[in-house]
């Protein structure tokens, strides 16, 4: 009987400790990331005004900034979310539709109609759906290049490889890389002038560490020549529309990240740039003259991904960045889109 209620007793004591302890962090959190929840778009007032049309995505949703206005694009959300827009010539899109399973690839026009470009839904065997993300349009504007893990021969695994097709035919047509397994495989692919592209390369090094590497292929199955070394872990690149800058996230294997600059001399890279140091930076994208870049980053204690804007970061010491929005909630793995129109 004692020893029962010495058991009681302790689980009386440890309940009220918890409670206490409870009411205390209570009494000590910060009213901060209550006060800044994220908003929708269609809400905020840009701080300043860039050119032309930019296209983001939160929450599942595509938006349009024009002029200091946000618009909801409105595509069908049965689809899935909708995310990683890029631009497919004057009044088009190549978009992400991401559903539980599965997502695809869908060109949006001017009105929002929409046609769907893959389809990697698989109703009978839910083990081959697969996954297609980051489609861009090659310098030819005919054909699409993307990332896909298909065809899928009955297992769960995602690996990722870059792939191509043309735009008014069967996507996954050229597979273009060979993943390494077990690490994600080959994304965020991005189309060069020369025909050729560049992406980032996952690997396991001799230690059994994941990283990330820029390469670069001139035509499908040729040898991967890297840009960027693992120890920099760089991945997310964006290059400037005359070939000659590339952008990319890189953390060396810490918590935090830096955005570089690398120069490109007919392929070849330069010594990079820091352009900002210990941040979140996610997903930069170039404006359509290559004078300024957009990326996606924290404003402040919410962890809510914003839009900033940094111009002429070719320069020799580049302005400081700008935070157009303050209250949104982007999706950071969905680079913005932004055309001259």
């Amino acid at each position: 009987m004692r020893r029962g209620a010495l058991i009681v007793a302790l689980l009386v004591a440890w309940a009220a400790f918890g409670f206490g302890i409870n009411r205390l962090l209570d009494s000590r959190k910060s009213t901060l990331i209550q006060a800044r929840s994220a908003i929708s778009p269609t809400k905020e007032t840009p701080a300043f005004t860039l050119p032309g049309t930019i296209w983001v995505s939160q929450g599942g949703h595509l938006y349009k900034l024009r002029g200091r206005l946000f618009t909801d694009v409105a595509l069908p959300a049965a689809a899935g979310s909708w995310i990683q827009p890029a631009i497919a010539g004057p009044g088009q899109l190549l978009v992400v539709a991401r559903a539980a399973e599965y997502s695809d690839i869908y060109l949006v026009d001017a009105s929002g109609a929409v046609r769907q470009l893959t389809r990697n839904a698989n109703a009978a065997h839910v083990e081959r759906n697969a996954w297609s993300y980051w489609p861009h349009l090659a310098a030819d504007g005919t054909t699409v290049v993307f990332a896909y893990d298909g065809p899928k021969i009955g297992t769960f695994e995602v690996h990722l490889a870059v792939w191509s097709g043309p735009l008014s035919g069967k996507l996954e047509s050229t597979q273009w890389t060979t993943p390494t397994s077990y690490t994600g495989g080959d994304v965020a692919p991005v189309p060069l002038l020369d025909g050729g592209v560049l992406y980032s390369s996952y690997s396991i090094t001799s230690s059994e560490q994941i990283v990330s590497r820029i390469a670069a292929v001139a035509r499908p199955g040729a040898s991967p020549v890297f840009l960027t070394a693992g120890s920099d872990d760089c991945g997310e690149p964006a290059v400037s529309p005359d070939g000659s800058e590339l952008a990319v996230v890189c953390t060396s294997d810490t918590q935090t990240a830096r955005l570089e600059l690398i120069p490109l001399v007919k392929g070849v890279p330069g010594a990079p740039k820091v352009l900002i140091r210990s941040c979140l930076c996610a997903s930069p994208a170039w404006s359509p003259d290559g004078s300024s870049l957009l990326y996606l980053a924290p404003a402040d204690a919410t962890g809510h991904f914003q839009l900033w804007w940094l111009a002429n970061p070719a320069a020799a010491t580049p302005p400081a960045p700008r935070a157009l929005t303050t209250n949104l909630d982007l999706d950071a793995t969905s680079p913005p889109a932004w055309s001259s129109a």
